[in-house]
């Protein structure tokens, strides 16, 4: 049981520098904070994190009127002011990143796979000792 405890922990480790990594690679300034509620709470966090970690690259702010609108957009729709392309702020680190995120999930992944077939061999087990002993056949 305290190995099951001990790969859980690692588990939510792994996942939570995934997390962190995957922020960090996409230059969101909240990768500690993601990295941290994906580690200590677990999925939901993660599920959060999952659907909103695309969405902040697609706004930006009209110089003009400070409105915040789609990048894609011909012109701000409050202001008129024609849409200039963004200064890029490229992460030089970006790909190393997303290979470590990854790494992690994929070890986390793999580590909760083992841990549930470790478990259903041990129920298997258990449950064929208890049946043999019950027919009163001890070998």
């Amino acid at each position: 049981m305290m190995i099951v405890s001990l790969v859980m922990l690692a588990v939510r480790v792994l996942f939570g520098l995934a997390a962190y990594h995957d922020a960090s690679s996409k230059s969101n300034p909240d990768a500690t904070m993601w990295g941290l509620l994906v580690g200590f709470l677990g999925i939901i966090p993660g599920i959060i994190y999952l659907c909103i970690r695309n969405s902040s690259g697609n706004y930006l702010l009209c110089p003009n009127c400070g409105f915040k609108h789609y990048l894609y957009d011909a012109a701000c729709p409050r202001c008129g002011a024609p849409t200039q392309a963004p200064a890029q702020n490229i992460n030089p680190l970006a790909a190393q990143q997303a290979r470590r995120a990854r790494l992690f999930l994929t070890i986390g992944i793999v580590l909760i796979g083992i841990t549930v077939l470790a478990a259903v061999v041990c129920f298997v087990g258990f449950i064929a000792s208890v049946s043999v002993r019950s027919h009163g056949i001890y070998y």
